[in-house]
Formats: structure tokens, sequence, C-alpha cells
């Protein structure tokens, strides 16, 4: 939508200002690009098997595409989204390190254009935070946040 309107408001933040919009949550929304029942979800049942291994499937599919140097938004942000869903579908997670750093690329991809890249330098942060995130879950299969990764 920004790219229709651009040169006129820059910025989600700036036309909620401009039209007196005061919804903080709704903007964490957009920025995030996720639903907040996938963001907030934390309900463990007969299909949590199926959740680690497609979780699991995400991290190594985006470790891959940064390893393969994908670095424009429209390449990344559609695996990152799927990561984080899969992700927020575990007990806890909304506590852990890694969903804020994830949650964070998000933002930071929501940002961009489809055509922009991230620099080597972010590429290189982003593929520390996810493999810290991805420590820090398969970690928390074992019910321990303790061990080394």
């Amino acid at each position: 939508m920004l790219k229709l309107v651009g040169d006129d408001v820059p910025s989600t933040e700036e036309f909620m200002k401009r039209y007196n919009m005061d919804n903080p949550a709704a903007l964490h929304r957009v920025k995030v690009g996720v639903p907040a029942t996938v963001e907030h979800s934390s309900e463990a049942g007969p299909e949590t098997a199926k959740w680690v291994a497609e979780t699991t499937q995400n991290f190594i599919t985006f470790m891959d595409a940064l390893k393969l140097r994908l670095r424009a938004k429209d390449q990344l942000h559609p695996m990152l989204q799927e990561l984080v869903t899969s992700y927020a579908r575990f007990k806890g997670s909304k506590d852990w390190e890694g969903r804020s750093r994830m949650v964070g690329w998000l933002i930071t991809l929501n940002g961009m254009k489809a055509s922009e890249e991230i620099t080597e330098d972010q590429a290189r942060q982003l593929s520390f935070d996810i493999e810290h995130a991805y420590a820090e879950f398969f970690r928390s299969l074992s019910g321990s946040k303790d061990e080394g990764s």
C-alpha cells in the first residue's frame, strides 16, 4: 500500500499521526506482519510432533536461504514469516530471546520494499540470530534451557 501513496505518506506511523490515529496494537500488528493469534499462541497438543518437524524444516530452509545468499525482502520475508508462525506454536516461546529477535527481523523486512536487499552485515547478524533461536528451540524440546548450543 505504501508503494501507491509513498510520495504523500512516507510511513504507516506518519499516516497514523496525520489522521490522529492512536492504535499502537494495530501499528504493532502491521509491523510484525503475523496475526496476534499466531504471535501469542502457546497451545500444545497431539500435533506437537508435526509442529516440531515443521518448525525444524522452516529453520533449516531459512538458514539455507541465507547461505545461498538470498538477500531481497521478497525472498526472505515469506520464509521468515512462516518460521515465526511455526515457532510461535510452542508454549513458552513468547519468552524466548530468539522469538523477539525473529520478530524484530520481520519488522525490519516489513519496512523494506520487495526489491530491497539486506546488507552483508545484516545477513550475517540475521544468520547469527536465527542460529541462536534454533539452538534455543532445540534445547526447549528437551526441557532444558541451560545446556550449551
